[in-house]
């Protein structure tokens, strides 16, 4: 049987989220016992991005996080303000122990694979627009074994990782 060939949706990792209990900790330990450093730390929520939504719903949230580049990814820590929100369901489900919970990837045409998702009867499991920037994490965690996060571009100022 010959393979189906398909135009790839994806073409380079650009993040891994990790929720983690305490930010500060986290980036203790990832400094100290391994030495990955340069974090920045700060609080995102929705008094910095808008219309963000939780399952097509309206939310309001805040977490804080940590971000810094291992080589050409971004590794982004985040610590959940509330236990309710997508972060801390997911830290709660893991019985306080963090874990990756999505992966960010690079894709040629965002608006393609947002317009996929949705023929497939997918709502987005967040939505939202952070620094002018359209993200979406896409319902694939049965498929997957993990959620994949798609953006429209990146903020003015940041460049692409690896670019």
């Amino acid at each position: 049987m010959p393979s189906r060939k398909k135009t790839a949706a994806f073409n380079k990792t650009m993040q891994i989220g990790i929720v983690v209990p305490d930010v500060e900790a986290a980036v203790r330990s990832y400094e100290d016992i391994y030495g990955i450093g340069g974090w920045q730390v700060m609080e995102v929520g929705s008094e910095n991005t808008e219309n963000v939504r939780l399952h097509g719903q309206p939310l309001e949230w805040k977490s804080k996080i940590a971000v810094t580049m291992v080589g050409s990814v971004m590794w982004e820590l985040i610590q959940p303000v509330r236990d309710d929100d997508l972060f801390g369901q997911f830290l709660g489900r893991r019985g306080g122990v963090g874990g990756v919970h999505h992966i960010a990837v690079a894709t040629p045409d965002y608006h393609r694979v947002v317009d996929d998702q949705l023929k497939r009867g997918r709502t987005p499991i967040l939505s939202g627009t952070f620094s002018e920037v359209e993200v979406q994490y896409l319902d694939t965690e049965r498929e997957l074994g993990v959620i994949l996060e798609v953006f429209s571009g990146l903020p003015d100022g940041i460049e692409q990782p690896g670019g």
